[in-house]
């Protein structure tokens, strides 16, 4: 996951002249080298260089700026991550933790949290197959792994609960739900015991 975040391009400017590097990062660049004050986006996994060597002045993409941070805060199902900025959390942390930015930290966990309940959680609740679709189509990467992990959860646990057999038990009996095995082993034996006493 973190590895296909790396590849998100990053919009900087320049601040030096950077040699061998304007056709690489400009397809429009007509000279090798890029000049003072280029704007162009870069990977991520580039960014951290350049901006340890004071190179380059980074601008937050488009998904994390006062335009976006409004339409999120307006509802979780105003936007739809997943087209946009696949992987929004893992690229924003990165970010934050080049830029130092209390605002940003602020407003990932925000978002993170307001989406997870308005989406993920509810979601989990509804798991017709054109709402899980139409749900899925709003998720980032990240979200969409802790919806899936969510969502197997619940099928195990509504198993459990059925008492669907899971195995066998020592004697090559199928496997019974916890519950049903008090039920028809443990409760009777131990009312049995009590009446042996009396």
């Amino acid at each position: 996951l973190e590895l296909l975040a790396q590849d998100a391009l990053i919009p900087t400017r320049f601040i030096f002249g950077a040699t061998g590097l304007g056709s690489s990062l400009d397809a429009g660049c007509g000279s090798p080298d890029l000049q003072e004050n280029t704007q162009v986006s870069v990977p991520l996994w580039m960014l951290k260089h350049l901006h340890q060597r004071c190179m380059v002045e980074v601008k937050l993409p488009a998904v994390y700026t006062e335009r976006y941070r409004r339409k999120l805060n307006a509802g979780a199902d105003c936007v739809s991550l997943k087209n946009i900025a696949p992987y929004f959390y893992d690229v924003g942390n990165q970010l934050n933790e080049l830029l130092k930015d209390v605002e940003l930290s602020t407003f990932l966990a925000r978002t993170f949290k307001t989406r997870y309940h308005e989406l993920i959680s509810k979601g989990l609740s509804t798991m017709t197959g054109e709402e899980v679709l139409k749900l899925s189509s709003k998720l980032s990467v990240e979200e969409q792994q802790l919806f899936e992990g969510g969502h197997m959860s619940m099928q195990h646990m509504d198993l459990w609960w059925r008492g669907v057999s899971t195995g066998q038990d020592q004697q090559g009996r199928p496997g019974l739900h916890p519950l049903k095995r008090f039920a028809e082993e443990v409760a009777p034996s131990a009312a049995n015991k009590q009446l042996k006493l009396k």
